[in-house]
C-alpha cells in the first residue's frame, strides 16, 4: 500500500494542515494524522513540514 506515515518529530506546528486542500490531515493530541481514504498524494504536507516529521511510503 502506497500512503503516509507520520514519524516522531511532530512539532505540532500546524502548517500541514494549511496546505491540505482534501482535508486528510487530523489532529490527535496535536499531533497530525493522516487519513488516507481523503489524502490524495499531493505531497504538499511533506514539502511544508520543518521537521520532515512526514515520509511517503513506497
Amino acid at each position: 500500500m502506497t500512503g503516509f506515515i507520520i514519524v516522531l518529530g511532530c512539532m505540532k506546528c500546524g502548517k500541514c494542515d494549511s496546505v491540505c486542500n482534501t482535508g486528510a490531515l487530523e489532529r490527535i493530541d496535536g499531533i497530525a494524522k493522516i487519513n488516507h481514504e481523503k489524502c490524495n498524494l499531493c505531497m504538499h504536507c511533506i514539502v511544508i513540514c520543518p521537521n520532515k516529521a512526514l515520509k511517503l511510503l513506497d
